[in-house]
């Protein structure tokens, strides 16, 4: 992976893992959830998708930085669901709408193994259709004939 590449991706991880730690500390403060879902890294992921996925990096570098992506993500969801299970103390992390009604020591580990298996690799997949649309895109600027 290239030195850009290695430095965007530190930024991006760097930003899943401040919003998600603000998330936490506003959800530990009692702001109410209404106001601390705008805390999402999941749009900081997709945001990574977009840059990363246009970027002309390989299928084994995209494979990657998708894994890379969720490492901060999976952390703060870990610590915010440990947190209530600890603590039995309600976060946005374990609420019905995030939990599926699922007790939150299975939530836990749910997320664990999503984290570790198809989390990635549903990054992984957003990020090669965003390089097909690109590649598709910049070809019919250029006049060229698309492929496919």
């Amino acid at each position: 992976m290239r030195h850009t590449s290695k430095g965007a991706v530190v930024g991006f991880m760097g930003a899943i893992l401040l919003v998600g730690l603000v998330r936490f500390g506003l959800t530990v403060s009692g702001a109410p959830d209404e106001i601390t879902k705008y805390g999402s890294m999941t749009v900081v992921i997709l945001a990574g998708c977009v840059y990363f996925g246009a970027a002309s990096l390989s299928w084994k570098e995209l494979a990657a930085v998708s894994y890379l992506l969720i490492l901060p993500y999976i952390a703060v969801e870990l610590g915010g669901i440990g947190y209530t299970w600890a603590t039995g103390k309600t976060t946005i992390f374990h609420v019905p709408q995030y939990s599926f009604g699922m007790p939150v020591n299975v939530h836990f580990w749910v997320h664990l193994v999503a984290g570790l298996t198809w989390q990635p690799l549903a990054v992984f997949g957003v990020m090669l259709i965003v390089r097909a649309v690109s590649k598709r895109w910049t070809s019919s600027q250029h006049g060229r004939p698309t492929s496919g």
